[in-house]
């Protein structure tokens, strides 16, 4: 048949779990720092949780699309779903590096500003990705803008305490999105990306962990 030419079932069953677990961590995430900020207010806290509320988003964008292919006939629709999956999953992704930015820096930038300012990055990356119809193009504007993103944030926690370990939060969080990057910007055989797979929820974990210890 041809809708078998251009669809996967092994493949779509790898990326749907991996995405539904993600997705499932970013809520976590999202919901345990929930209490912290209604007691705090405080606008690094709002911000880092927005940052994963959009990375979930990215993911359940992504899931999303890849299930309203089934049922249809996948070789004439897929390939109008998937490029609207890239413009998705590439505004809400730009999304999330630029408010886990802003976390780190909201005491130095005006928030109405900067939140223009990341929505219409956001949204111009995310017209370049529908209409390139290119990861890879995403995954190397996300690359730059993810280390312009980790150097400044290294810049202003240079002063804080160790014991806050937020260095190492932001750093397995780059880690993370570059595999993650690395994967949906270049086709890898199947056996790779589920090693990719599993060392990226395996970050997360590690990532929630961290938080649920921040938040404790």
């Amino acid at each position: 048949m041809k809708m078998m030419k251009f669809f996967d079932p092994v493949m779509f069953g790898v990326e749907s779990f991996y995405s539904v677990i993600i997705l499932l961590l970013c809520l976590m995430v999202f919901f345990k720092t929930k209490e912290m900020y209604d007691l705090t207010k405080h606008k690094g806290i709002q911000f880092f949780r927005y940052a994963f509320l959009f990375f979930g988003l990215s993911y359940a964008s992504r899931l999303f699309l890849h299930f309203m292919v089934l049922g249809q006939n996948i070789v004439r629709h897929g390939r109008t779903i998937m490029p609207l999956s890239n413009l998705l999953v590439a505004f809400f992704s730009t999304l999330a590096i630029v408010y886990l930015l802003y976390s780190t820096i909201w005491k130095k930038v005006k928030g109405e500003q900067y939140i223009t300012l990341a929505n219409v990055l956001a949204l111009i990356i995310a017209v370049v990705a529908f209409v390139s119809r290119s990861p890879a193009i995403i995954f190397f504007i996300q690359l730059c803008l993810l280390i312009i993103a980790t150097v400044i944030s290294a810049i202003s926690h240079k002063r804080l305490k160790k014991k806050t370990n937020t260095k190492a939060l932001y750093l397995l969080i780059l880690f993370f999105w570059l595999l993650n990057l690395f994967a949906i910007g270049f086709r890898l055989p199947l056996n790779i990306k589920i090693v990719f797979n599993i060392i990226s929820i395996g970050i997360f974990v590690t990532i929630y962990y961290k938080v649920h210890k921040w938040v404790k």
